[in-house]
């Protein structure tokens, strides 16, 4: 496996401000929510930029071709309809490029594993009958305060270090997100640039609509937003995928801390080959992030949870998070 690489850091003086601002939205807005908006709470956040390992590493090299045969593999148990029912996914997240956006870009990949499967295993002693499937949660388009050369203020993973994380998930047994921050892009274009990654059975997605920009916005300078009809878009788009590559189910994971974030949420569809799961992010105490949970998570078919090791204080404890019943647990 090539060694993954882990450029420097070109800017980090947004990072204490975007810190500040998460925790005020969670912390103002009203868990009922009957508070401030996040955007109204705090305008203007600013990023930090990522540096790629060389200039024109933006993904695949292609574009996937409707006619390339299925990546055959036995990477991990398939999703099926009562996969999220019976286990629990635990996942680390972050960027390959950046310690300071997670626990996945803080560890070399083998110590990486190491650690997320010893996490897995004292979560599975404490959730009873449901089994524990360990992930990565790789944040493949980070969301950038600058607008690059394409103008949509994106910084994409390279393909050789996607490709590696794929195969050490492989290896291990491992499920793989790639989470898509979008920037101006839109969340289906970007779906299409990951799909000769998603003709591997343990791969799936995440959104992330605190990036995803209109016309005019800048990420980290206000909150953005993604509309059912987007969020049915890509599902329809992964149902496409599956059918076509003869795979199993995929999830769909939309991480959410504020009610803008998701709008038309009522919308939003149930099709038979994509499972959504709505992930309540963002930071703060935990009895904040306890209603939070209540108020995007729990009603949803699937509900998740995010757990940041530096920034929440108090944080969950894993029994905690357990009790809440999630089908994901996410450590940033």
């Amino acid at each position: 496996m090539p060694r993954l690489t882990r450029p420097q850091l070109i800017a980090v003086e947004g990072v204490l401000v975007l810190i500040a601002v998460l925790i005020l939205v969670l912390i103002v807005a009203s868990p009922f929510g009957g508070g401030e908006s996040a955007a109204s709470a705090n305008p203007t956040t600013t990023l930090t930029a990522v540096a790629p390992p060389t200039a024109d590493a933006a993904g695949p090299t292609r574009m996937p071709d409707a006619t390339d045969a299925p990546v055959p593999d036995d990477c991990a148990p398939p999703i099926d309809s009562s996969f999220l029912s019976a286990n629990m996914i635990v996942s680390y997240y972050g960027s390959p490029y950046a310690e300071t956006l997670g626990i996945l870009g803080q560890h070399e990949p083998v110590e990486l594993v190491s650690l997320l499967r010893d996490h897995a295993g004292a979560i599975d002693q404490l959730n009873g009958i449901r089994g524990v499937q360990p992930a990565f949660h790789i944040v493949w388009g980070t969301a950038q305060p600058d607008p690059g050369a394409d103008g949509l203020y994106l910084l994409r993973v390279d393909d050789e270090t996607t490709q590696a994380y794929i195969d050490l998930a492989c290896e291990n047994g491992f499920l793989v997100f790639l989470d898509l921050q979008n920037g101006r892009s839109d969340p289906l274009d970007e779906l299409r640039r990951i799909e000769p990654y998603l003709k591997n059975s343990n791969v799936h997605v995440a959104l992330d609509p605190e990036f995803t920009m209109r016309e005019g916005e800048v990420p980290g300078q206000v909150i953005g937003h993604v509309t059912g009809d987007q969020i049915n878009a890509v599902q329809a788009d992964l149902e496409r995928i599956v059918q076509e590559n003869n795979l199993p189910n995929k999830v769909l994971v939309v991480h959410q801390f504020d009610e803008s974030m998701i709008q038309d949420r009522e919308a939003i569809q149930d099709l038979p080959n994509v499972h959504v799961v709505i992930d309540m992010d963002g930071f703060g105490p935990a009895n904040v992030k306890v209603k939070k949970y209540g108020m995007f998570s729990q009603p949803a078919e699937h509900g998740g949870i995010k757990i940041f090791f530096q920034q929440d204080d108090p944080r969950l404890t894993d029994e905690e998070a357990v009790r809440l019943d999630p089908e994901v647990i996410i450590y940033q």
